[in-house]
């Protein structure tokens, strides 16, 4: 998984964000809420540090929107570093109540770019441990204030494509990396032996479904499989897959020469995509209107193997 660990500047991020607090005249929990982040964030203290209170300290300030923007940013910062230790994860869940951690992120094209900047950072540095990937790859549903459904996963999506498709380049380093780690985490799938079956036949019969690893689908994609199975997945990662895919294509169609870097982590994704979408990623292509062909192709090395590979799903998907 792709993280950021050398990104934030803790000490720094963290005097700025005690120098802009201390103009709103924070009380002493307050006072005490800060420093706990601190001793975490900077000094290593261990987790048991963290705590609800900050939690919901964390959430009023996020919450808070008359305040200078650049508290949220820094602080969002400070949990971007945060993320990357293993015993962040018990952090998240303390916020299973309120969701303040989710809920700013779902607000993200109403941020600031600072604001964006530091929210992606914050949650691709969570898959640096499996239960912070967990976390943003929940799928259960949850309400917002206006009542609307989302989920840890759709926001995670959202962010991701917003990231890639924008006009700032570190947001699209983060979001191009966001996007690489969805499309390379574990899926579990079902097998379908269609060629075993006629269209007619799928419904009535009774079949063996089978789990299946995400290694598992990749490698029959590899060896020819593919046309005689079909891996079946959640709607909701498929709908993730979708979104993402597009977001791709757009950045790769409107980005004359995009940074080697991100250009292999989309191919890379896309190539992933391709196995659960299948024929889907076809109509993506063509209602985004982008030649892969001549964008593509030229780049590097593991960038053109990587397209061989998106090249033959494709062709074996039309």
């Amino acid at each position: 998984m792709i993280t950021f660990p050398d990104t934030v500047n803790s000490r720094t991020d963290f005097d700025t964000l005690n120098r802009l607090l201390e103009a709103t005249g924070l009380d002493k929990a307050d006072k005490q809420c800060l420093s706990d982040l601190r001793e975490y964030v900077i000094k290593g203290e261990d987790s048991w540090i963290l705590d609800t209170k900050l939690v919901n300290f964390i959430g009023a300030l996020l919450e808070h929107r008359s305040l200078n923007p650049d508290i949220r940013a820094k602080l969002v910062r400070l949990l971007a570093a945060g993320a990357l230790r293993d015993d962040f994860w018990s952090f998240l869940q303390m916020d299973r109540k309120d969701r303040h951690l989710m809920k700013f992120p779902q607000d993200f094209e109403n941020l600031t770019v600072e604001e964006q900047k530091a929210v992606t950072l914050f949650l691709c540095n969570n898959f640096s441990s499996p239960k912070g990937t967990d976390w943003l790859f929940y799928t259960s549903t949850w309400r917002l204030e206006d009542n609307t459904e989302v989920s840890n996963i759709k926001i995670t999506s959202k962010v991701a494509s917003f990231s890639l498709v924008s006009y700032t380049p570190s947001l699209q380093d983060y979001g191009s990396a966001m996007i690489y780690n969805i499309a390379m985490k574990e899926a579990k799938a079902l097998s379908v032996p269609s060629a075993q079956y006629n269209e007619e036949d799928l419904p009535s019969v009774q079949l063996e479904y089978g789990s299946v690893s995400d290694k598992e689908i990749m490698t029959s994609s590899v060896n020819g499989v593919m046309a005689d199975t079909t891996f079946v997945t959640l709607k909701v990662y498929n709908d993730i897959a979708a979104e993402l895919s597009i977001a791709i294509l757009k950045y790769l169609k409107r980005t004359e020469t995009p940074p080697e870097e991100i250009l292999f982590r989309c191919v890379k994704s896309l190539v992933k995509f391709s196995v659960i979408l299948r024929a889907d990623l076809m109509s993506c292509i063509a209602m985004v209107s982008v030649d892969l062909d001549t964008i593509i192709p030229g780049k590097s090395e593991r960038v053109d193997k990587s397209w061989e590979q998106l090249r033959e799903q494709l062709l074996a998907s039309a």
